[in-house]
C-alpha cells in the first residue's frame, strides 16, 4: 500500500475517534443540564437571611430576584409595572470585594437594583419588548432585580414589600459549564467527522490509484552520465548464471605404460601342440 494511502487513512480514523468521544461528552451533559438548573433558594417570602460563601475570595456574584406576574406597562410610562410595585430593601449584607471582574458594580455597594436584561442595552425595568427575561423559560416569573453584586463571604438580610423569590447567581453561572461543554463535544465531534470521513475516501481512493513505487539508485558511469542501479540480487543471479560451466565427471589421462600394455595384450587362444595335429584318443 502507498504510504501516501496510508496516511490518509491513519487520521482519518483518528479523527473518527475524536468525532465518536467529542459525542459522548455531548450526550453526556444532557443529565447535567436538567440537574443544573437553577431552584429558589427562597420562595414566596417578604423577607429572609441568606449565606454568602466567596469560596475564591474575588467577590460572589449575589442573587437575582424575580415575581410571579408579565411583563405590562398599562400606564405607558416606558417602564415596566412590576418594578414599580415592588420595593426590596437590603438590611444587612457582607463587605464588598473589590476585584477587576466586579468593578462595573462596585459603586452599588452590594444593595438591590432593578435589572431585567443584564448589560448596557436597556436602563433598568425599561419596557421594551427585548427587555423581558424569565426564570429558566418558565413565563410565571419574571426578573426584578439583583442585589448583593460582588459581596464577600457573610450574611445577607432583606425586606419586600411583595412576595419575591430569589436565585443564587452562582448557580446560574453553574449552569454555563455543562452548556458549554456540550456544546463543544457536538460541534467538534460534528467537525472530526466530517475531516475523517473526508480523509477515509481520499485513502480509499490513493489505495486504489497508487501502486508502490521502488526508488531505482543512481549510478554514474565512467562517460560522466547517470544509470539506474539494476538490483543487485537479480544481477549476481544473471551473472552466476551466466558464469556457470558444465563440469565433466573426472577422467585420468592414461600413462604410457598403460597404453602399451593394452597394445600387447591379445586374446588368449587355445593351446596347441606342435606339429599341428590333435592328440589321438587310446585305443582300447
Amino acid at each position: 500500500m502507498d504510504k501516501r494511502a496510508k496516511v490518509c487513512l491513519i487520521i482519518g480514523g483518528i479523527l473518527l475517534a475524536i468525532a465518536a468521544g467529542g459525542f459522548t461528552l455531548g450526550v453526556s451533559q444532557f443529565d447535567d443540564i436538567e440537574d443544573a438548573v437553577p431552584i429558589f433558594v427562597l420562595e414566596d417570602v417578604t423577607n429572609g437571611t441568606l449565606m454568602v460563601n466567596d469560596n475564591d475570595g474575588l467577590g460572589d456574584a449575589g442573587f437575582t430576584f424575580y415575581v410571579k406576574g408579565t411583563f405590562v406597562d398599562e400606564n405607558n410610562d416606558d417602564t415596566w409595572d412590576h418594578c414599580q410595585q415592588t420595593s426590596v430593601t437590603v438590611t444587612d449584607k457582607p463587605d464588598i470585594v473589590r476585584a477587576d471582574w466586579s468593578k462595573v458594580g462596585h459603586d452599588l455597594e452590594g444593595e438591590f437594583y432593578n435589572e431585567v436584561v443584564g448589560g448596557d442595552s436597556f436602563d433598568g425595568c425599561d419596557a421594551y419588548s427585548d427587555n423581558k427575561e424569565f426564570y429558566h423559560e418558565n413565563s410565571s416569573y419574571i426578573k426584578l432585580g439583583r442585589a448583593c453584586f460582588a459581596c464577600g463571604t457573610g450574611e445577607f438580610s432583606f425586606e419586600s414589600n411583595q412576595s419575591v423569590y430569589i436565585v443564587s447567581d452562582d448557580d446560574i453561572e453553574a449552569m454555563g459549564t455543562p452548556i458549554a461543554l456540550l456544546a463543544f463535544g457536538f460541534i467538534g465531534g460534528f467537525g472530526s467527522l466530517c475531516c475523517g470521513i473526508i480523509f477515509l475516501l481520499v485513502g480509499i481512493i490513493l489505495v486504489f490509484t497508487l501502486k508502490d513505487e521502488t526508488v531505482q539508485p543512481m549510478l554514474m558511469n565512467q562517460d560522466g552520465g547517470f544509470v539506474i542501479q539494476q538490483n543487485l540480487a537479480s544481477t549476481s543471479q544473471i551473472t552466476q548464471q551466466s558464469n556457470q560451466t558444465v563440469v565433466e565427471p573426472y577422467s585420468s589421462p592414461q600413462s604410457s605404460d598403460d597404453t602399451t600394455e593394452s597394445m600387447n595384450e591379445t586374446a588368449a587362444e587355445p593351446y596347441s601342440f606342435p606339429g599341428g595335429s590333435s592328440p589321438q584318443k587310446e585305443e582300447k
